[in-house]
């Protein structure tokens, strides 16, 4: 068994070193405020041939045959005004291994309108529910320095008159086992809300350096963000960039909570200047009125017919990954996605929920890979700070992707069955 696996790394060691430093910081400030959830999972898994399965947009956890038990232990503290922490340790069991990991954790500082984030986090970037194109909590999080705007802003002078603006910039060192080991990954985010039912996002992300490669300074990104950017040597980089925007409407008469949003995202994979190449598109719709809620999400990475170029580079050649689990959209390159979801509720405490979700991968192969997934489940809010809730789902897999590379398709002639049942309990105190 291992134990704090990962605990070792700078950001890390920089969290604890930091609420050291601050704790005496919390006698002399206002009372601090802890808010703690723990949830723990008891699923039962069959996986047919399989040994194990991806969990998507699950933190890079994968499912074992037979029996997973997870806990999961968030808790969240408010020092003062200025600092906050969070750390989360989760303890897994299965056939497979069991092991305790620092999941996320965590120091957050704001000063004025600038906020500091130093850790380990997960960062989930545009309107989608399902999935999203440049980044998602499908892999592992990362170990980050993250700065930005704690709420938005308007620009100075004139320019005020255009509405609220959020910004966000991170940087982060991927891992090791890599074709060039331990690049940077960089992002930065720029949200416009011109209207209050109107949200615009821009998006945009570099691999850079690593082993082997020059290294970079601030200059450089001016040069591979303006310039011609096919210019080679150092500045071959590999670079994920995107647009989208969300809609809100409201609907059952205003009232709180009933609305329609709509939204879309538009990507590029690499290097056409400032404009994305290589399109790929996710749009949906969630429709929720008296607690009733209708889900639509479309995804779908080569609308052109580029073939597995989403994902994929021809320098960092392990693509975009991190820890073997892709960055973005769960399906991965070369791919197409459909989910639907339908809640209701049958009484103010029971809850009951059904979806489909539909994957294509290997989209420009002879034999594509094709999955499809029926689920249901059933939530009870016992308390306030109780909750129980129940899930079924299978799956079918024709020509199933026997490659445990996630941005490389072997289909077989084989097809695969798969069954889950999940029990879960969430505890707020």
């Amino acid at each position: 068994m291992s134990v704090l696996k990962y605990r070792f790394t700078p950001s890390l060691t920089f969290i604890c070193l930091t609420l050291l430093l601050l704790a005496p910081i919390n006698s002399v400030a206002e009372e601090s405020e802890t808010s703690n959830q723990l949830k723990t999972e008891i699923g039962w898994v069959d996986l047919g041939g399989e040994e194990n399965r991806l969990r998507e947009n699950h933190f890079g956890d994968r499912w074992d045959k037979r029996l997973n038990i997870q806990n999961i232990l968030s808790s969240r503290s408010t020092m003062n005004a200025h600092v906050s922490f969070l750390l989360e340790p989760v303890s897994t069991h299965s056939r497979e291994e069991d092991d305790v990991i620092i999941r996320r954790g965590y120091v957050r500082i704001v000063d004025n309108n600038l906020v500091l984030k130093v850790g380990r986090e997960s960062l989930w970037w545009g309107p989608g529910r399902h999935g999203a194109l440049i980044l998602s909590n499908n892999a592992f999080p990362f170990d980050l320095v993250q700065l930005g705007s704690d709420k938005p802003f308007h620009l100075p002078g004139p320019l005020s008159g255009l509405g609220p603006f959020e910004a966000t910039f991170f940087l982060t060192e991927l891992e090791a086992n890599r074709n060039v080991s331990r690049p940077r990954l960089s992002g930065l985010r720029i949200d416009y809300h011109p209207f209050n039912w109107l949200s615009i996002g821009f998006s945009r992300i570099t691999i850079f350096g690593g082993g082997g490669r020059p290294s970079f300074d601030l200059s450089d990104f001016f040069t591979i963000y303006f310039s011609d950017p096919n210019q080679g040597g150092k500045f071959e980089v590999n670079e994920l960039a995107g647009i989208d925007f969300r809609i809100t409407l409201p609907v059952g008469g205003g009232s709180p909570g009933n609305r329609l949003e709509i939204y879309g995202e538009y990507g590029g994979e690499d290097e056409a200047g400032f404009r994305p190449s290589k399109p790929a598109i996710l749009t949906g719709l969630e429709w929720t009125v008296n607690g009733q809620s209708l889900l639509i999400e479309y995804a779908d990475n080569n609308i052109n017919s580029d073939g597995p170029v989403w994902y994929r580079h021809g320098t960092y050649t392990s693509g975009y990954t991190y820890r073997g689990e892709v960055i973005g959209h769960h399906m991965g390159p070369d791919a197409d996605d459909f989910f639907a979801r339908v809640t209701t509720p049958l009484s103010r405490q029971w809850k009951v929920g059904i979806d489909f979700d539909r994957e294509r991968h290997g989209l420009s192969t002879p034999t594509p890979e094709e999955f499809g997934r029926f689920g249901g489940d059933l939530v009870y809010l016992h308390t306030a700070k109780l909750t129980y809730a129940f899930r079924y789902q299978y799956e079918r897999i024709k020509n199933l992707d026997r490659s445990e590379n996630p941005i490389q398709q072997t289909p077989s002639s084989q097809t695969g069955r798969n069954h889950y049942g999940i029990v879960s309990l969430v505890m707020a105190f």
